[in-house]
């Protein structure tokens, strides 16, 4: 059979020459989306090194995958044109901080310069940002207003004070109500010139003995009487420039620092332990009467020349100095915030070393009219600078008990630590301001002294405590305290114990702590820290404000000996701690010979009040050789002191328990009724009347005698009897007394209180 006929296929050209014959193309079947090219992945998938699909605020290989947190951080990748805009910005930023660094040292004079410079060294931490914004407030000018055409009627008007340009860079102030505060320049006044010089001091030429001195200041004086800048006075040394240091000051503080100095060479008289510094102070009396010309330098020497001469038992001279240093402080206007310069410039370490001279003389002045019964020379609302800025730098510095004889030299003694001494001058300038208050309230009252008042100031400083620094407590963790903040607490007690002591023997209507509970407990909390105190560090050296705080708090002990109705247990331990008291103050008897004044004074009290004296109180006298008056020894001369760590028998190396009291502040409790006291000098034990043994303390016994305050019944030629000091009326107004919040209880008896073991710190 035939095949069929087939006709040929019919050839046609290739449609899709791109297709491959063995994959037919897919009609109908959409083409896959091409993947989206992110700008930026996630940050945990960057980590995981995975794709990410780049959608926000989550991903989805983060939120269905992983299940991990999804975020962005588009600043960390360096490639993008933002970032790089953005670095280049800051770049830039910080480079106009560097020039303004580097212009500054350009075009700055030789002293600007050196202030850069220390500016820069002594902030190693600080950005260039800071820096560059402390030089440019370096020049600080006024503003004037727009539009306003000078006129004298507009210079009359400014409230602000003037501080005219004289030579030697010395500035004055004056205030808007004086006339010369419209002068300008005094170029022509004619001002010696300081000379050029080869040594600090003309007394010695042993740099050995100068830089024993210079570690005794630092150490024993220094952190509580803050009164310049160490690192500046230091580099002034050094490098003989007179800016921050100066003979006068040098002198000054050698002499001082020869209290605390053992060696023979610190006497005038070798043989002659009272001549201790004489030379030295000697030689800043001279510098002082060739050129009393007001600056810095010569504020901080006279602050040093009245420690001096306080602990040197001159305490009129050295009130003299404080008045001085105060009122050149005051010419100076370093208590205002606008007396910059007269040049207009103003470096930050300028700046800041006013501000350490200003508030450390404020806190000298504060102790000084606390301790001699007299107002302030400046009030504490005349201060409008602020307080130093503490560096974490300078706070950090170790301290070292210096001239501790228990430690040989140059070795670690456990006792190391940082001083932390601006952040104790901030809060020494707080304490002070309350103070200022307090003696402002005393000696220049301008209203009433209600029992309110007392209680607002006693909040204050309960508030004051309340708010203190961790650093500046005493350490329950078995290492040693400072020794400066061991005294600050010791000064705040003492501060509380004067508040109240004129009012021992009222109560308050309000039914809150007595005045005498509450001097009670100052007083044994300042003997424990004494304790603390003397255990660890030893009687000598010692801070110098620790002998007024110990007086008046063995004063108070000396008031609960000699009550005729006391509690058992209050006197048997205000007789402890009195006794306690008269040893530790012997042992600091040969750094400070004003301290034969306060036994004297403590002398003269327990022989007239204190009926029947307690046998270690007088073991405690015996042992001092200090005789009562009416002992057949008449002779009130002191034996020099054994240098002991602490009055009782335990060793200087003996651990001493930590307190662990805190401050227990204003509180309510039942007040007691008054006490009295009885005299055995004139009329015998137990002879004269119960009315005529009453009495109350002034605020600040600083004679011989003491100086009882009669009620106001009686005559009294004292000034600050209780009804002249709340303004009660003639001959004692007790219905205004009551009005003005204080109450006097008939009774006899004193009825006590428990203070054993709930004293607080």
């Amino acid at each position: 059979m035939a095949p069929p006929d087939i006709p040929p296929r019919q050839i046609e050209p290739k449609v899709s020459p791109r297709t491959s014959s063995l994959s037919p193309p897919l009609e109908g079947i959409p083409d896959a989306p091409k993947r989206k090219c992110i700008s930026s992945a996630c940050m945990p998938c960057r980590k995981r090194k995975s794709k990410c699909d780049g959608k926000k605020p989550s991903c989805n290989g983060c939120d269905f995958v992983y299940h991990t947190t999804c975020y962005y951080d588009l600043d960390s990748d360096h490639r993008r044109k933002g970032a790089l805009r953005r670095d280049i910005r800051q770049l830039k930023e910080e480079n106009e901080k560097r020039d303004v660094i580097l212009e500054a040292i350009r075009k700055g004079s030789e002293a600007e310069v050196d202030n850069i410079i220390q500016l820069v060294r002594t902030n190693p931490d600080e950005p260039y940002g800071s820096i560059a914004e402390s030089i440019k407030r370096m020049s600080i000018n006024p503003a004037k207003r727009l539009g306003d055409a000078p006129t004298l009627e507009g210079e009359l008007e400014e409230f602000s004070a003037k501080s005219p340009l004289i030579k030697a860079d010395e500035t004055r102030h004056y205030g808007h109500t004086s006339n010369l505060a419209l002068m300008g320049s005094e170029d022509d006044l004619s001002l010696k010139a300081v000379d050029q010089f080869g040594t600090w001091t003309s007394v010695t030429n042993d740099a050995g003995l100068i830089q024993h001195l210079l570690n005794l200041y630092f150490t024993w004086s220094h952190p509580i009487y803050l009164l310049f800048s160490e690192e500046l006075f230091l580099h002034g040394l050094h490098s003989k420039r007179l800016e921050y240091c100066s003979p006068m000051l040098v002198n000054a503080v050698l002499a001082l620092a020869c209290n605390y100095s053992d060696r023979p060479e610190a006497r005038a008289d070798m043989n002659d332990p009272t001549t201790l510094g004489n030379r030295f102070f000697t030689e800043a009396k001279r510098l002082l009467a060739e050129d009393d010309r007001s600056c810095l330098t010569t504020v901080q020497a006279l602050g040093v020349m009245a420690l001096r001469q306080a602990m040197n038992n001159q305490d009129s001279s050295g009130w003299k100095y404080t008045g001085q240093m105060m009122t050149m402080a005051i010419e100076l206007g370093l208590h205002l915030t606008y007396n910059v310069k007269p040049n207009g410039k103003e470096t930050a370490i300028e700046a800041e070393a006013r501000r350490i001279t200003l508030w450390g003389s404020y806190v000298t002045q504060t102790v000084w009219a606390v301790a001699l019964g007299r107002i302030a020379f400046m009030p504490r609302t005349a201060i409008e600078l602020e307080k130093p800025s503490p560096s974490e730098h300078l706070e950090m510095k170790i301290w070292r008990p210096h001239g501790d004889p228990r430690f040989p030299l140059h070795e670690l003694t456990g006792l190391e630590q940082p001083a932390f001494r601006y952040t104790l001058l901030v809060q020494l300038s707080r304490l002070s301001e309350i103070v200022n208050d307090t003696v402002q309230m005393f000696y220049a009252p301008r209203d009433r002294i209600t029992s309110r008042r007392l209680q607002l100031h006693h909040e204050n400083f309960h508030l004051w405590y309340k708010d203190l620094p961790s650093v500046l407590a005493i350490r329950q963790d078995g290492r040693p305290t400072l020794p400066q903040v061991i005294t600050l607490h010791i000064y705040y007690h003492s501060c509380i114990i004067q508040l109240f002591r004129p009012f021992l023997r009222v109560s308050f209507v309000q039914n809150t702590k007595p005045p005498r509970q509450i001097c009670t407990e100052a007083a044994i909390t300042i003997s424990q820290l004494m304790e603390l105190y003397f255990k660890t560090y030893s009687a000598r050296p010692a801070f110098f404000m620790i002998i007024h705080c110990a007086v008046s708090a063995a004063i108070i002990h000396l008031v609960n000996i000699s009550s005729q109705y006391p509690a058992p247990m209050i006197a048997v331990q205000a007789a402890d701690y009195l006794s306690d008291a008269i040893r530790m103050l012997h042992g600091m008897y040969l750094n400070y010979p004003i301290l034969i004044r306060h036994f004297s004074v403590l002398r003269s009290l327990i022989a007239k009040w204190v009926p029947v004296i307690p046998n270690n109180v007088r073991e405690a006298l015996d042992a001092i050789d200090l005789p009562l008056p009416d002992s057949s020894n008449n002779n009130s001369a002191l034996s020099p002191p054994q240098l002991v760590s602490n009055p009782h028998s335990s060793t200087a190396s003996d651990a001493c328990p930590s307190p662990t009291f805190e401050d227990s502040g204003p509180c309510d409790s039942s007040a007691p009724e008054f006490t009295q006291m009885t005299s055995n000098v004139n009329e015998g034990i137990g002879k004269s009347n119960a009315r005529s043994r009453e009495f109350l303390w002034t605020p600040f016994p600083e004679n011989p005698a003491g100086v009882p305050v009669m009620l106001p019944e009686f005559i009294s030629n004292q000034s600050m009897d209780i009804s002249r000091v709340l303004d009660s009326g003639v001959d004692g107004d007790w219905a205004q007394l009551n009005r003005d919040g204080f109450t006097m209880d008939g009774s006899e008896a004193f009825l006590g209180f428990d203070l054993v073991g709930n004293q607080s710190f």
